[in-house]
């Protein structure tokens, strides 16, 4: 019973942080119809990136972009794209009782309290959309995902994380 209540705890502790959720801020003066060409600003700023995550996280965008009707250009563009990957340590803290206690005053009874902590990595990808004649930012989108020790899953989770930041490009 008690391993049952805590893979539970432990489900609902760690369920904020297992999805995705992409957040956005953009121009809210900008008229985003204008933007036609895009080119990539250089190489990105990611402290644990190896070369195919980083195809990866590219060919995400591009395919984002794409679909979105943006063209790649090699020089020029409407719009300058970057990103950058970090990485950070999240604690969870997880208390468990048994047996019972409470009452009035001091109390009767007994219980005993457990806590554990689990560690989890995450990965946190930002996507800047930079106005190249104005050299403003225009848009931007983060994604916050566990980081897996699986390059499988680290895979489909950025993919997720790539497409929840552009469902909401262009801005209406």
């Amino acid at each position: 019973m008690n391993r049952v209540v805590a893979i539970f705890a432990l489900t609902c502790a760690i369920s904020p942080v297992a999805t995705p959720k992409a957040r956005v801020d953009f121009c809210h003066a900008c008229d985003f119809s204008h933007y036609q060409t895009y080119r990539w600003a250089g190489p990105p700023n990611a402290d644990f990136l190896n070369q195919l995550m980083q195809q990866r996280v590219v060919a995400f965008v591009e395919e984002a972009l794409s679909a979105r009707k943006l063209k790649r250009v090699e020089k020029g563009g409407d719009l300058v794209i970057d990103f950058q990957m970090n990485v950070r340590e999240q604690p969870v803290f997880t208390t468990f009782a048994t047996g019972f206690g409470g009452g009035w005053d001091f109390g009767w009874g007994s219980s005993i309290a457990t806590t554990t902590t689990e560690v989890f990595t995450l990965g946190t990808l930002t996507v800047d959309i930079v106005d190249s004649r104005g050299n403003r930012l225009v848009f931007q989108g983060v994604s916050t995902t566990p980081i897996s020790s699986r390059p499988s899953r680290n895979t489909r989770r950025l993919a997720r994380a790539v497409n929840e930041i552009f469902e909401k490009y262009p801005p209406r």
